[in-house]
């Protein structure tokens, strides 16, 4: 694709849609190409995709990419799933924040690389032999599976930050402990550390304050890469791996919320 956009819609109601694109080969997109969805998108193909600059992008409520060789986002590509706006992000968070267990699937994923919605990953990559990241990966819950290598480049990051619940919602928050400095499931939130593991996180990240007011932070999501059964040979990291909680600005700086909590785990 060049200078081309295909926009797949999936029709609004209660009806959501799962599409798939297949590629034999080579799956290229440059010169500002983008492929993107407000559902679920599965892209499958047997050779090599790219996304080869800035303007380039691939991005759905729900994204699985698997069963290419090699999988490249170019410098300042982007990567994403969700969709940004709030009430497509909320619509797949509210599904894991008032949960209190973790997802079994996050440390023990199917070994089959078919699109299931039924799990809790919005963005994953499986069984692609090297995966290169030069520009941007984003999701709330961005899973990296059956891979061989993988490698961000300076200036690439993967993401998860300020993608997890919002307001005081989900397994870190704080209501039975007063005020503190936000939200500490998975790491700290200021002294407000409680529940939770911060060797293993593997639920979405904590927010703070009111979710239905303006005065709301979201916590990080989730990064898993690799997993308990099939590790990584390599994971160079010169860039940037990143699921922090946001932070509270407000023009009042001497009161707000508290930031939200964070989530992220490699294994090699």
């Amino acid at each position: 694709m060049w200078n081309s956009i295909l926009q797949i819609d999936e029709g609004g109601g209660d009806m959501v849609a799962t599409s798939t694109v297949d590629a034999s080969n080579l799956v290229l997109l440059q010169d500002g190409s983008t492929i993107s969805s407000n559902s679920n998108l599965g892209v499958h193909g047997q050779g090599f995709f790219q996304l080869k600059g800035q303007g380039d992008a691939l991005k759905a409520q729900r994204l699985f990419v698997s069963l290419f060789y090699n999988v490249n986002i170019g410098p300042k590509a982007v990567l994403q799933a969700p969709l940004t706006d709030d009430d497509t992000k909320n619509e797949v968070g509210s599904l894991y924040c008032d949960q209190t267990t973790c997802p079994i699937e996050i440390t023990q994923p199917p070994e089959d690389c078919n699109l299931n919605t039924s799990l809790p990953f919005t963005l994953q990559i499986c069984r692609v032999e090297d995966v290169v990241v030069d520009g941007y990966v984003e999701g709330s819950v961005v899973h990296i599976h059956r891979a061989r290598t993988v490698t961000i480049n300076e200036g690439g990051l993967v993401t998860a930050s300020g993608r997890g619940c919002q307001g005081g919602i989900g397994k870190g928050e704080l209501s039975r402990t007063g005020a503190s400095g936000g939200a500490g499931h998975g790491g700290q939130g200021g002294k407000g550390y409680f529940n939770g593991s911060s060797l293993l996180p593997c639920e979405l990240g904590s927010g703070s304050g009111n979710a239905t007011a303006d005065q709301r932070t979201s916590g990080g999501g989730v990064i898993v890469i690799g997993s308990l059964e099939h590790a990584l040979s390599s994971l160079r990291i010169l860039g940037a791996v990143t699921s922090d909680g946001e932070s509270f600005y407000s023009q009042n700086q001497s009161a707000g919320v508290g930031g939200g909590s964070v989530s992220f785990r490699e294994w090699l």
